[in-house]
C-alpha cells in the first residue's frame, strides 16, 4: 500500500467545530473532484483513476508491500515454481494442482473493468511504438483492490479470495460514485451518496506528505448525528464557495446503509460499504433548480473540519480489505 492511513474523526461535543457543517453541489461527481472540503487547508485529489496507476512510484512502493506482506508472485510464472505453489497450497488448504487455479485473474479484488483499465492505459502512456492496451492485454494486467496496485492475472497472494460478483459492480462504483440523481422532476428531489465509509481518498498536503484519508462507519454515523443535531439541514453551498450559500435547498431525508437491517443503498450505489450516508434535498430555489437541470451540478460534496487519527498499519490496512471483500460476498 505504500502511503499512510489516516483516520478521520469528529468531535461529539455539540460546541466543537470538528464535524461536517455544509454540503456543496460541485459540477463534477466527488470522485472527479474533491471527496470532502478541508476548511484549514482545500487541496487538490486525484482524478479518478488510482494513483498507482499513474504513478509508477506508488505502484512499486504498494507492490513491494503485497510480495512482503501475501507473498505475491510468483516472480517468473513461466516456470515451474514447485516450492512457491507448494507453499500456497498448504495457506490454501488444497492440492498443488488446486493451488495453480487460485490466480489473481479469478480473484474478486482482481479489478479488470474497462475503467480501470483505461486508467492503466492513461498511466503507461502513448510514449511507446506499442498501444497501452496491447501491453495491458499481453500481461492480462488489472488493478488489485486490496493492495492497490497494477498486478498481473497469472500470479497470486496470500489473500485471494474466490471469485464473485464484487469484481463486475466495480465499474459503477468507479463511474457513478457520489454523483446525485434527480428522483422527482415534478416534486425538485435530489438523492444520492454524501459520504462513502471506509473509502481511502487520497491526499497531498505539505505537513502529512502524499497519504490517504478515510472515515469508518462509526465515525459517519456520529458526522450525521451531529449534523442533525446542529440543524444544518439547509446548509448548503455552491462549490464550496461560502460566498455562494444557497436558500430553498432542504435535506429532507437520511440514511445509513446497513444490510442487515435492511437499509440499503440507492440504486446503483449497491456495492458501497454499511455505514455509508446518503441524503435526499428538496430544492425549491429555481436558480439551482434550473442549473442542476443543466447540468453545471451534477453531485454532493461534503464540508468541515476534522482531526487526524494516527494511521493504521498496512498489514491492518490489507486486513481491513480482505475482510470487506469477505463480507460483501457474504
Amino acid at each position: 500500500m505504500g502511503l499512510p492511513v489516516y483516520e478521520l474523526k469528529i468531535s461529539e461535543n455539540l460546541n466543537d467545530e470538528a464535524e461536517v457543517s455544509y454540503v456543496a453541489l460541485v459540477d463534477l461527481p466527488a470522485i472527479k473532484k474533491d471527496f470532502l472540503a478541508f476548511k484549514s487547508e482545500l487541496e487538490s485529489y486525484v482524478d479518478t483513476c488510482p494513483v498507482a496507476t499513474q504513478d509508477i512510484k506508488t505502484n512499486l512502493i504498494n507492490r513491494a508491500e503485497a510480495i512482503k506482506v501475501a507473498h505475491y508472485g510468483p516472480a517468473n510464472p513461466a516456470q515451474p515454481n514447485d516450492e512457491y505453489w507448494t507453499a500456497k497450497a498448504s495457506i490454501f488448504g488444497g492440492t498443488v494442482d488446486e493451488a495453480k487455479t487460485m490466480t489473481c485473474s479469478n480473484c474478486s479484488a482482481f479489478n479488470r473493468t474497462q475503467a480501470v483499465l483505461d486508467c492503466i492505459a492513461q498511466g503507461l502512456g502513448t510514449g511507446t511504438t506499442a498501444s497501452p492496451y496491447d501491453t495491458i492485454n499481453a500481461g492480462e494486467i488489472g488493478y488489485c483492490e486490496v493492495f492497490d496496485f497494477k498486478c498481473a492475472s497469472s500470479r497470486t497472494c496470500d489473500a485471494w479470495i474466490a471469485h464473485s460478483k464484487v469484481n463486475t459492480q466495480m465499474n459503477s462504483k468507479v463511474n457513478n460514485q457520489l454523483t446525485f440523481q434527480v428522483v422527482s422532476e415534478e416534486e425538485h428531489i435530489i438523492s444520492g451518496p454524501l459520504m462513502l465509509a471506509e473509502e481511502l481518498i487520497y491526499r497531498n498536503s505539505e505537513k502529512f506528505g502524499e497519504h490517504y484519508v478515510k472515515f469508518s462507519a462509526d465515525t459517519i454515523k456520529q458526522i450525521a448525528i451531529k449534523f442533525s443535531k446542529k440543524k444544518f439541514q439547509n446548509h448548503v453551498n455552491l462549490m464550496h464557495d461560502q460566498n455562494q450559500k444557497v436558500e430553498g435547498v432542504t435535506m429532507f431525508e437520511s440514511f445509513l446503509v446497513d444490510k442487515k437491517r435492511g437499509i440499503k443503498p440507492m440504486q446503483g450505489f449497491e456495492d458501497v460499504t454499511d455505514g455509508s450516508w446518503f441524503g435526499s434535498f428538496y430544492v425549491e430555489n429555481k436558480n439551482v433548480w434550473d442549473s442542476i437541470k443543466s447540468g453545471e451540478y451534477k453531485g454532493f460534496s461534503v464540508e468541515g473540519l476534522f482531526d487526524y487519527e494516527e494511521p493504521i498499519s498496512e498489514e491492518e490496512q490489507a486486513i481491513k480489505k480482505i475482510m470487506s471483500l469477505i463480507n460483501d460476498i457474504k
